[in-house]
């Protein structure tokens, strides 16, 4: 009977105290890409020619992701404090849709900006998560801990490439160059 007991009130709270993490999984994959394209520009502003070596790190399965806990209908904040290997620390607040487990939006892991910063870095990050109902006490209600890994991968290298635009600004405008670069080449894969 206790054998029984156990398992019914101690095994679910396990399971769940287990199951938070990232909705596409903890262990990622950092790409460094790489590549060259030329811009050619032409219209009623004047002529350009521009060449850009381009490079960016991406994360794979992908850089914005979902935190995903414990199901329960009170819960509708989550902070998400993430201590990197190198000892530095980022915080994300999230609205937390208890009933279905998850953030109502997917948090930005990797991406780094003037406006925003990834949450996660190279090597082992310790996350750790409060999970808070709808009144404004902040008493979190659950909390737990997971790792997330994210593993540096070879360098990929895409075919060079070439624009014609009939922007000048596009010669002298380098990310926006290189990010459709990327993408126009599936991230150099």
């Amino acid at each position: 009977m206790l054998n029984l007991l156990f398992t019914f009130l101690v095994l679910p709270v396990f399971a769940q105290s287990n199951s938070a993490g990232f909705s596409q999984g903890n262990v990622l994959t950092a790409f460094p890409i790489q590549g060259q394209v030329q811009v050619t520009c032409s219209g009623f502003n004047g002529e350009a020619n521009a060449i850009y070596n381009c490079r960016d790190v991406v994360l794979e399965p992908q850089a914005y992701d979902y935190f995903v806990g414990p199901r329960d209908e009170k819960l509708r904040w989550v902070d998400i404090i993430a201590v990197r290997q190198d000892g530095t620390t980022r915080v994300k607040t999230s609205a937390y849709d208890g009933a279905s487990g998850r953030t109502t939006e997917a948090l930005n892991l990797w991406i780094s900006t003037i406006f925003q910063k990834g949450l996660l870095a190279l090597g082992t990050n310790e996350i750790k998560y409060k999970l808070y109902t709808a009144d404004n006490t902040r008493d979190s209600l659950i909390s737990g801990s997971f790792k997330a890994v994210v593993n540096r991968a070879p360098t990929r290298q895409c075919q060079a490439g070439s624009y014609e635009s009939t922007d000048i600004n596009d010669c002298s405008s380098q990310y926006s160059i290189c990010q459709r670069f990327f993408a126009e080449r599936q991230f150099c894969r």
